[in-house]
């Protein structure tokens, strides 16, 4: 089950913490995703990568900048 953008802000602003950030990165759509030991990124709901992280900020920073080159 999937939160629209307006509940994810409510949750947000009630300090409640939403574990998914859509990114937009070189024309493709990124999902990020946590999961118990970090976070899956998707693109197009496909799982790309994984990134071992509990910070969603760090984990955009390294995708950006080391993993993008791979794909």
């Amino acid at each position: 089950m999937s939160l629209d953008r307006m509940a994810k802000v409510v949750l947000r602003r009630q300090g409640i913490g939403v574990k998914e950030k859509v990114v937009r990165f070189r024309g493709a759509t990124l999902v990020f995703r946590f999961n118990q030991q970090g976070y899956d990124i998707l693109i197009n709901g496909k799982k790309v990568h994984e990134v071992k992280t509990t910070d969603i900020n760090e984990a955009v920073r390294i995708y950006k900048t080391t993993l993008s080159s791979a794909c």
